[in-house]
């Protein structure tokens, strides 16, 4: 049943050419899979986020009501019954978002929101606008949003932490990643030449 979400949305084949242009950060069962082999998370959490991510650009880019959108919406809710169990089971899981946050990691965290893409900043406000909307001002300037960190209760402040240092670390293999095919490919080249 969730074989829709069991592989990346193969856009090009699908004739979806305004996927790209919608879904900003793809997200499927398979990279979140690859993700848990290679360790890229560090906390249940931000696995977590991830799954919730693959029903959230699904229903983003389908239309409410269509069979995507109401299997996405069917899963998305098993997940988060099955994740409050895992979470509730899990007493670290629970102390980790209760503590206050401490003054360091607040300042790390204003820090670490300049270093996300845009379209993740833009997720990041709506967590906040519904999880914790009081700490949020827009009456400063249209284009602007004033976040109050202290304002934000100890679990969302976690929550939304957990979310900023994912994708900052989301950001940093893929740059790996491409010197590492630049170079590859200059050697392809280089053998190629060899061969003529």
């Amino acid at each position: 049943m969730a074989v829709p979400f069991r592989e990346p949305v193969d856009w090009r084949s699908l004739g979806l050419y305004d996927y790209p242009q919608i879904i900003k950060k793809p997200m499927d069962l398979s990279t979140v899979k690859g993700n848990i082999e290679k360790g890229v998370y560090q906390s249940v959490q931000e696995c977590a986020e991830d799954v919730r991510l693959i029903w959230t650009n699904c229903k983003k880019y389908n239309q409410d009501g269509s069979d995507f959108y109401n299997l996405a919406d069917t899963f998305s809710k098993r997940f988060e019954d099955k994740y409050s169990k895992i979470k509730t089971d899990d007493p670290a899981v629970e102390e980790e978002t209760d503590h206050a946050p401490s003054h360091e990691e607040k300042i790390r965290f204003s820090h670490n929101i300049y270093k996300i893409k845009q379209e993740e900043l833009g997720q990041l406000v709506e967590k906040l606008e519904e999880r914790c909307s009081e700490a949020m001002d827009k009456s400063t300037n249209e284009d602007e949003i004033e976040i109050n960190i202290d304002a934000i209760d100890p679990k969302t402040f976690h929550e939304l932490d957990r979310f900023v240092r994912h994708c900052i670390a989301q950001a940093q293999p893929k740059k790996k990643k491409k010197a590492a095919s630049s170079s590859t490919e200059g050697g392809e080249a280089k053998a190629k030449k060899a061969k003529q």
